[in-house]
Formats: C-alpha cells, sequence, structure tokens
C-alpha cells in the first residue's frame, strides 16, 4: 500500500488548525508535561515503544487494521528521523481512518443497539455510511452531534443520524440516560425517581431536566414510504415527585448545571407545523428536540467538552483519565484534572477537530510508551507511566485476520484503478471482505446495548479460529497468498522472518527462529508442509500477542 512514506496533508510544519493559539505549546508536549509531573519519585516507568510496537500500535489504533508485512519492512528499516510524525500523518489522510473512525463512533454513540423492530431502524451501512462521511469531511464534534441530536429521519443528509433515537426505540427514559452517559459523562439512570444516594451531583432535577427535552418524541413508521422518523407533541409537561421525600416539582427542558427554557407562548392554532393525526409524522412549530440540539453540543454546557477528550483518550489509552467514562462526578475526580481541562479547551480552541486531537495525541510521548517493563510492580493504569495491553474490538480483529492472510494486498496491486482521482476508491478494495470480517465479528463483539467492560475470552472464541469452516478456507495455500508464498519459500529462516512479519508486525526472535526451522525443515512433501505453515499461521494468530494492542 506504500503509505509508510508517502505525502500528506498534515506534515509537520502546517499551519496550526484555525482557533489554535500559536503561542501556547502543542498539545502533545503539555499531555507528557502534565502526565509525568505527576508521577511519583521512583515510579518505575517503561521506555518509548520499539518501531514495531509503535506501527502496530497506531495502525490498529487510526486505520484500524494490522499493517502488511511490506509496510512494517519499509518502516522498521526506514532511517528517517522523523519518520513517526510521518507515519501518523500518513495514515490519518488514508480513507481507511475515517472507515475505522466511524466503527469507533459507532460503537460509542449505539453501544450495538438495535430496535426491537429491526425493520423500524436505520441501517447500518447507512449510518456508518454517515457517520464516515462526517470524519472524512473532520466535522466537528459539536456539529456532529447537534446533526445527531435534531434528526427525525427525514432529511435525505441527516436522516441517518436518527438511529441514535431509533435504536433505542425512542423512549424518553432511555434516551435520557444515554445523553446524558455519551455526551456529558453522567449516568443519571438512578436520579429518575429521588436524587442519586451515591452521588451527590446526580440529582432527580438534573435527569428530569433533561427528560424534558425528549419526553414529547415518539416513533413513527411511515408504511408508505418506509421510512422510520421521529414524531414530537406540541405539550406536555413533566412533574416529577421524590420517592423519598414525597416533595413534587415541575421543571422545563435544563441541562445538568444550567438553566430552564420554558416554551414560547403560541396560539394554539400556532403550536404545529403538522398536526398529530393518523399515519401523520406530527411536527411541533416549536421543537424541544431541536431546542436540545442546538443548547447541549456548546462549550459552556457542563461536561460536554470534557466528556468527549476523555472518551477519545480512553479509546487510545486504554483507560479515560475519568474512568469509567460515564461517571463523572465529585467522588469520582480525574486523574489528572489540569490536563483533562487543558485538553478540553484544547479541543474548543480547534473548534472540536477530532483529526487534531488524535493527531497530537499520537504525538505524544504517553501514547508512544512501551507496554514492557523492566520489572515489577507494574504501576497503576491511572498513572499513563506504561502503555495498556488493550483487546482488539471485534471489527479490528476481522479486519486483521484478513490482512494476515495478504489476500486484501493481492487485490490493491490487481484492482486498483489506472488514475484515480482520490484515494477513495480504496474503501472499495475492502468491500468483497466484508462477509467474512462479518462471521469473526459476529463471534467476538459485545453485547447490544452494553459498553465494553473488561477482557473476558472465551473456550469458544478459541475454537471458532480452529474449527469454523470459512477460516480454515482462509488460510489454504489456495486461498491465502501468504500462506502460498511461505510454502513456495525453501529457506525456513526466511520463512520465520515474512511470518512474524505479517502476523506480529514484527522480526523473530533467534529461538522463534529455531522453532518455525524446526517444524519446516524435515518436511519436503507439499500438502504436509502446507499444512504446517497454516498451523504456524493459526497459532500465531491464537496468540496473546495478536489479539491485544500493546
Amino acid at each position: 500500500m506504500g503509505f509508510i512514506l508517502a505525502a500528506c496533508a498534515l506534515t509537520a510544519g502546517s499551519a496550526p488548525p484555525e482557533g489554535q493559539d500559536t503561542a501556547t505549546p502543542s498539545l502533545h508536549l503539555l499531555i507528557d508535561t502534565h502526565i509525568e509531573t505527576a508521577w511519583p519519585e521512583h515510579l518505575l516507568t517503561a521506555t518509548a515503544s520499539s518501531d514495531a510496537e509503535f506501527l502496530r500500535r497506531v495502525s490498529l489504533d487510526l486505520i484500524g487494521i494490522v499493517p502488511t508485512a511490506a509496510e512494517a519492512r519499509r518502516f522498521l528499516e526506514s532511517e528517517e528521523p522523523d519518520k513517526r510524525r510521518h507515519l501518523i500523518d500518513a495514515l490519518l489522510a488514508r480513507p481507511e481512518h475515517a472507515w475505522h473512525l466511524a466503527r469507533v463512533l459507532d460503537d460509542m454513540l449505539t453501544e450495538r443497539r438495535v430496535n426491537t423492530i429491526k425493520s423500524y431502524d436505520v441501517p447500518r451501512d447507512r449510518w456508518l455510511e454517515f457517520l464516515r462521511l462526517a470524519v472524512d469531511a473532520n466535522r466537528p464534534w459539536d456539529q456532529l452531534v447537534g446533526d445527531i441530536l435534531a434528526s427525525d429521519g427525514s432529511d435525505e443528509m441527516t436522516g441517518p443520524a436518527a438511529k441514535f433515537y431509533l435504536s433505542r426505540d425512542v423512549k424518553p427514559a432511555l434516551l435520557t440516560r444515554d445523553i446524558g452517559r455519551i455526551f456529558l459523562g453522567i449516568d443519571l439512570q438512578c436520579a429518575q425517581c429521588h436524587d442519586d444516594p451515591r452521588f451527590p451531583d446526580y440529582r432527580q432535577a438534573d435527569y428530569q431536566g433533561l427528560f424534558a427535552f425528549v419526553h414529547r418524541v415518539s416513533h413513527f413508521h411511515d408504511g408508505d414510504r418506509k421510512a422510520n422518523l421521529i414524531a414530537e407533541k406540541a405539550e406536555g409537561d413533566v412533574t416529577f415527585t421524590s420517592v423519598f421525600t414525597g416533595d413534587i416539582d415541575t421543571t422545563d427542558p435544563r441541562l445538568p448545571g444550567g438553566l430552564a427554557i420554558p416554551d414560547p407562548q403560541l396560539k394554539e392554532e400556532e403550536r404545529y407545523q403538522v398536526k398529530p393525526e393518523s399515519k401523520v409524522q406530527s411536527i411541533p412549530t416549536w421543537s424541544r428536540r431541536l431546542l436540545l440540539s442546538r443548547e447541549l453540543p456548546q462549550r459552556e454546557t457542563v461536561g460536554f467538552s470534557q466528556n468527549i477528550v476523555n472518551r477519545l483518550w480512553a479509546t487510545m489509552l486504554g483507560r479515560g483519565l475519568v474512568a469509567p467514562v460515564d461517571l463523572h462526578h465529585a467522588a469520582n475526580p480525574p486523574s489528572h484534572p489540569d490536563l483533562l481541562q487543558a485538553l478540553a479547551r484544547h479541543f474548543e480552541n480547534t473548534n472540536y477537530n477530532i483529526r487534531d486531537f488524535l493527531r497530537e495525541l499520537t504525538l505524544s510521548k504517553t501514547y508512544q510508551r512501551s507496554s514492557r517493563l523492566p520489572a515489577d510492580p507494574r504501576p497503576t493504569a491511572a498513572r499513563f507511566a506504561v502503555a495498556p495491553l488493550r483487546p482488539l474490538s471485534a471489527a479490528q480483529l476481522g479486519w486483521s485476520v484478513l490482512q494476515v492472510t495478504e489476500r486484501i494486498a493481492t487485490n490493491f496491486q490487481t484492482d486498483a484503478p489506472q488514475s484515480p482521482p482520490d484515494d477513495s476508491w480504496r474503501l472499495d478494495i475492502y468491500e468483497p471482505f466484508e462477509p467474512d470480517v462479518q462471521l469473526v465479528v459476529s463471534a467476538f463483539q459485545g453485547l447490544s446495548g452494553q459498553a465494553d467492560g473488561p477482557f473476558a475470552p472465551t473456550a469458544g472464541q478459541a475454537l471458532f479460529f480452529l474449527n469454523a469452516p470459512r477460516l480454515n478456507q482462509l488460510f489454504s495455500r489456495e486461498w491465502s497468498p501468504l500462506v502460498a508464498r511461505l510454502v513456495g519459500t525453501a529457506n525456513s529462516t526466511e520463512v520465520a522472518s515474512e511470518l512474524y512479519l505479517a502476523v506480529l508486525t514484527r522480526p523473530p526472535s533467534a529461538h522463534e527462529v529455531v522453532e518455525v526451522c524446526s517444524l519446516l525443515d524435515d518436511v519436503s512433501e507439499l500438502s504436509q508442509r502446507s499444512e504446517r505453515v497454516r498451523n504456524l499461521v493459526l497459532g500465531l494468530l491464537l496468540s496473546a500477542e495478536f489479539r491485544f494492542n500493546h
């Protein structure tokens, strides 16, 4: 694919993003200063990652797939002093970045939810394409959130964004909880009927104020157009009672920490653009849902900026500065409060530029630290003194398995257009492999409607790799260019080198070379050699080293 030393739009000497103060240090330097000055004396810390560690890690994080053996060799052999920065910029410029980040945002925003009636949901491919186009255009986060909260499903461009509502069955209580969790970092579920007894910050009035924005919405299925839309009423007040105290109160729409916003006074005949009737999507003149889409995604909204930078940090570093990411409150302070504030300010000052934020994060020494330590004990994760071991997502695993076969790379060589106007053609190469990736994803993805928890592998997942008929075919000599190439390589030392570069993105150790040679040197019969090479590949795929981003 030749991306390692490619020219790119974001070069080391490029101008800072619009709105960024050029007098302040780069964000990646601020990150390292905050992290390292917080370390206690004599803390055991990791050194910088090796080039092989870094290449694999940043490829998985920015484009969602491991590099090929050829890409690994070019990067590892390069003596360019600034090659890591150039790699980051090249990865961010590739169309695969938008393709991968769309899947990351899908998991963040929907947590794999689907409508109870599947045909009442937005098809996942339309939703993912909406997200991909937004990432590809580097749409600011505040505007993307506004698009999602404003969508009623009717607009051609933003209609797929209604999946946020539809995947939750347009249930106001569930929407209230998830709007607080996903966009503000606060889980108000236990404040629905009373102030949360665990966390004084989480008050019933905050839950009900957020609930008032969405309690008038409902699902409308247009059978004639086969469209799923969000309907809304113009009336309905929120009155609530504390089950602890018996106090009764009412509220207009109000964001946590903000002021209530009353409805404007309208005459009866002015209240609707489209009145509620049978088989009609009701549309009020004054929409509280649209009010939410305007009021929530603003830097003045408590928690809005801090929540997203914390979530992006957790995605890239395995743990948020606030953990869990949806429990921001006084009793669960950030591990580095000044850093979280600095990240939020930078994000605001760069107009919520996700691409710039990821670039700065990956340039930091904190991100580039090794996952290896010379001795125990291992520092706590909140110190960020050593890179964590992060399990590959189901999609990362699926695409990386296909990458290892080298079938994708071969198709890039044979199916590339002669004079393409841009790089968008690259995504067409991946499309035929989607069914095979989904085969892996179905075996490894988490439960619908639940955020990913601690790594919990199962015996069934290991058996899947060993016994799934299609995977056995994928790693046959007839289908996999990697296996065919290794079977046809007479020198077993060369086989070991190519094998480890292709699967684990690193050269083999001397011991590993000896192991490979011992398995292959005494075999001359083609079918037996093919079987051993295939088993070597599958063995590395089943290893913890492949299963984790490290």
